[in-house]
């Protein structure tokens, strides 16, 4: 009788494996630093693409905070016409954006200079593929990042309310001459406004470029993983949320209950095997979490 031959992983599984290990050995100050502002961390960007008029707006709301995107009409000069190119949605707008402010807070400057030439090579940095179609898709978030505009409220125990308007990236020609049809060339400057950047300085959550990459295929999770990165090495004591405040906060998209928590567990799982140092467990009641060390040190970045 023959032994069997080992199953042979796929091309993905064998990526992600290999993301997981060099995430593992990488020890947490040599760790690579993505950021967000910390009001991220409480609201998040659609997971998919959410066709709206553009009238409407995208809101998510989370306690005390409530987020509101609403795209911006854009000039196109050669239609003589408006156009609305969408919202920034998924892993791929959040990525990009955490590399950008990781670029603007090492450079100091709001207008940033890309080091690599190319988009391709931009892509290969947050881990992505360099084809074709990785391109287009990251061209249209950050003309979609470019062409939103983002306001975070937080309303106060005693009632009143604190609204922010953050618009993030300008300075784009997104019609260019040379290629009319071709929504956004990439160029070697990227402005982000004075708003954004202000916030960016004063509240920077520092993420790690290796545990993103593991997550780079699923919203849900980095959006759970920002959040754990924000509150976790900061408790005091233990956290406990009910199932149907973590629907509020990670589950909008998603309307049954039971269909929430399976998908709620997966991500918990896929989580799990980028920030290994989380303390947090999960039951038919809630979720509890524990004080845990922060996934990477955070860095000073002066002006």
């Amino acid at each position: 009788m023959s032994e069997e031959k080992p199953l042979k992983m796929s091309k993905y599984a064998e990526s992600r494996h290999k993301l997981i290990m060099d995430s593992f050995n990488t020890p947490r100050e040599d760790r690579e630093h993505l950021y967000m502002p910390v009001a991220l961390a409480h609201v998040y960007f659609p997971r998919r693409d959410v066709k709206l008029d553009p009238t409407e707006s995208f809101i998510h709301k989370s306690g005390h905070f409530q987020l509101n995107i609403s795209q911006l009409p854009i000039p196109n000069v050669h239609t003589g016409k408006n156009q609305f190119l969408g919202l920034p949605f998924g892993p791929k707008a959040r990525l990009l954006l955490g590399v950008i402010n990781a670029l603007a807070l090492q450079q100091g400057s709001n207008k940033i200079e890309i080091e690599a030439n190319s988009l391709p090579k931009f892509l290969q940095k947050i881990g992505l593929t360099d084809g074709g179609n990785q391109i287009n898709q990251a061209r249209n978030q950050i003309a979609r990042l470019s062409a939103s505009l983002i306001s975070v409220a937080y309303q106060d125990t005693d009632g009143t309310s604190v609204h922010g308007q953050m618009p993030i990236v300008k300075g784009f020609d997104l019609f260019p001459k040379t290629h009319p049809d071709q929504l956004l060339l990439w160029r070697r400057n990227i402005v982000l406004s004075l708003d954004y950047w202000d916030e960016l300085q004063k509240h920077p959550l520092p993420l790690s470029m290796e545990h993103l990459r593991i997550l780079s295929g699923n919203a849900r999770a980095i959006d759970f993983y920002t959040f754990l990165a924000y509150r976790l090495h900061s408790l005091d004591k233990e956290l406990f949320l009910t199932w149907a405040t973590m629907k509020e906060i990670f589950g909008g998209d998603i309307q049954r209950m039971d269909k929430f928590k399976g998908t709620m567990r997966l991500t918990a799982d896929l989580v799990r095997l980028a920030y290994s140092d989380a303390k947090f467990t999960l039951d038919g009641e809630g979720w509890r979490f524990r004080k845990s060390p922060a996934p990477i040190q955070k860095r000073i970045y002066l002006p």
